[in-house]
């Protein structure tokens, strides 16, 4: 039941959701450092009928035979979107993958497509999308698994401002491997 009422509460918002260790590490090698099956379920149930929006490299990093994670529209930023337009085989007509060339445009075509379906939209990485999104405003809350220790690897998340404060949103009490903090800009002072 509370899955469904932030679904609710979240309609149209966009969200960033990413996981990082304590020194803010997010990715190895265009792959997660880690495997936590319980955080990847929970992306899974928290994304599903959503829109995703993603860089080319985390698009061609996916798992799996598809070209798209299934049940979620998904929109690939890439400097050349005719090039992945024309060559993906097995694309899904509501899934996608549909390509464009900024952040803006792919946050332009996921509002249009909320405003026929209820769905939420997640900013989904890699960590220049990240910046992206964070710099230009779009963002209205983030969902930051925290995974604990450091681990090795070389892409890591952008320094996260003063301006957004979080909360525990939940816990992995069977492991304590990982906490997941939901984060909101805080009030602006009047």
């Amino acid at each position: 039941m509370e899955f469904r009422a932030r679904l609710w509460y979240a309609v149209g918002m966009i969200t960033l959701i990413v996981a990082m260790d304590e020194g803010h590490l997010i990715g190895r090698g265009n792959e997660l450092p880690w495997h936590l099956s319980g955080d990847l379920r929970r992306f899974r149930q928290i994304t599903m009928g959503g829109v995703l929006i993603m860089g080319r490299k985390t698009w061609q990093s996916l798992p799996g035979s598809k070209p798209y994670l299934d049940g979620r529209i998904n929109c690939v930023i890439t400097r050349d979107p005719a090039k992945y337009e024309s060559s993906t085989d097995g694309c899904d007509e509501e899934c996608g993958p549909f390509f464009f060339d900024s952040i803006e445009a792919a946050v332009a075509f996921s509002r249009e497509t909320i405003q026929k379906m209820t769905r939420e939209i997640f900013i989904m990485g890699g960590r220049e999308i990240y910046a992206m999104a964070l710099a230009s405003g779009v963002v209205d809350r983030m969902l930051i698994t925290h995974v604990k220790g450091t681990h090795d690897g070389d892409v890591y998340f952008p320094e996260i401002g003063d301006e957004w404060v979080g909360r525990l949103d939940y816990e992995d009490k069977r492991e304590g491997l990982f906490e997941v903090l939901d984060y909101v800009r805080r009030p602006k002072e009047l």
